[in-house]
């Protein structure tokens, strides 16, 4: 939800904001820097890859980037956290937060929970349509979740895919999660050919050629990733720089 709402609400608004009052430029303490690139101004990762937040903001519009600034990028954490301190600051010992702004401390899970989506019993069933076991909840599962299963087997099993019709949790071995070929919906910023894809915040960025389609792009990964979900956000980096970024439609293990 971060990436679409940095990218299609939140710094629409605070720049909305920021014409009203007359301020020439929007500051904000995201991990990020913005770059000259192929003539135009880009995103690209922060010197503190630790705390980088470049995907998180994928989806700006490159158009808005010149009213943007993100102060912190050239500095690692412990700096900022040291000169707050120097400051007084009270942030300067604030506890990172890890989840996004409108679960208040909750998970995802206890949040939808909380707004309409009870507890209803359903079959976790392998990838032939045998019955392994029960869930309550398919919204409960993410595409290569193991946690909640609750399912014996000879191999760890994890979640595949869900469907929201039969409230089903299809179960099966992490091979059967393998991915190489992934579609976008979304935009190229630069020409690019040979990227590396960052298909989860928290994962690595993969290997990948990367071929324009009409509505976004289409991907070919050097080698498979795993839990690939429709609606996550794919950001394509040439080096540091972030040249395209989008949401999953589909993908395939071929």
């Amino acid at each position: 939800p971060c990436v679409q709402c940095n990218g299609g609400f939140r710094f629409a608004e605070l720049l909305a904001f920021a014409r009203r009052v007359g301020a020439p430029r929007l500051a904000t303490g995201h991990y990020a820097r913005i770059v000259e690139h192929d003539g135009k101004k880009l995103l690209a990762r922060a010197a503190d890859d630790a705390k980088d937040q470049s995907y998180m903001l994928a989806r700006l519009d490159p158009r808005h980037l010149d009213r943007i600034w993100f102060p912190l990028g050239d500095q690692v954490k412990a700096e900022t956290r040291a000169e707050a301190a120097e400051a007084g600051l009270p942030v300067a010992q604030k506890a990172e937060s890890q989840e996004a702004c409108f679960l208040a401390g909750d998970d995802y899970r206890s949040f939808l929970g909380r707004h309409g989506l009870q507890p209803a019993a359903g079959a976790i069933v392998d990838e032939a349509g045998d019955v392994l076991g029960e869930h309550d909840g398919f919204w409960r599962f993410t595409p290569g979740q193991r946690r909640g299963l609750g399912v014996s087997a000879a191999e760890p099993l994890y979640a595949l895919s869900t469907d929201a019709r039969t409230n089903t949790v299809v179960a099966g071995p992490r091979s059967s999660l393998a991915r190489s070929r992934v579609m976008v919906r979304g935009r190229l910023f630069a020409p690019a050919v040979n990227v590396s894809a960052k298909l989860r915040y928290r994962s690595p960025a993969l290997p990948a050629t990367v071929e324009a389609t009409a509505h976004g792009f289409e991907l070919q990964l050097d080698s498979p990733a795993y839990g690939v979900a429709r609606g996550q956000a794919a950001v394509l980096y040439d080096g540091d720089v972030v040249v395209g970024s989008g949401l999953v439609t589909d993908s395939r293990s071929d």
